[in-house]
Order: C-alpha cells, then sequence, then structure tokens
C-alpha cells in the first residue's frame, strides 16, 4: 500500500474547540455533505478541515477573488 493512503489518525493531535457562526443554510449544506460518502464516515468538523484544505491548494490571486464574493453580504 502506498505511504499515505491509509492515514492513521495522530493520538497525540491537540484539538482547540472552536465556535462561530453559521447561517442556517450553511450549516445543513455541511450536514449534507456529510452524508455523501458511501464507503467511510465523515463528521461536520472534518467538512470544515476539506474545506480549509481545498481552499488552500486554490492560487492566492482565486483564493481572494473567491473570499471576497464569500464575504460579499447576499441580497
Amino acid at each position: 500500500m502506498e505511504q499515505g493512503m491509509n492515514k492513521q489518525k495522530d493520538s497525540s493531535a491537540v484539538f482547540k474547540r472552536c465556535n462561530f457562526s453559521l447561517t442556517q443554510e450553511v450549516s445543513d449544506d455541511i450536514d449534507a455533505i456529510t452524508f455523501l460518502p458511501r464507503t467511510f464516515k465523515i463528521n461536520r468538523s472534518e467538512v470544515v478541515k476539506a474545506g480549509i484544505e481545498a481552499l488552500k491548494m486554490m492560487p492566492e490571486a482565486d483564493l481572494i477573488a473567491f473570499l471576497k464574493t464569500a464575504s460579499t453580504p447576499k441580497e
């Protein structure tokens, strides 16, 4: 098996509990994403972490443009 394909959870990892506000729609979107995988389980925190990892892979200019649209109040 290739290294990194079967990541073991680091039992020495330290987690920090954070509170932040979400709209009901975003909370529902996170819940819906947790139900997408059929061969493994993922929780809400892991969905948020995956989203952060996906954002980190974007080129900086694209990320900034995306963040600008995400921070614009919706009508």
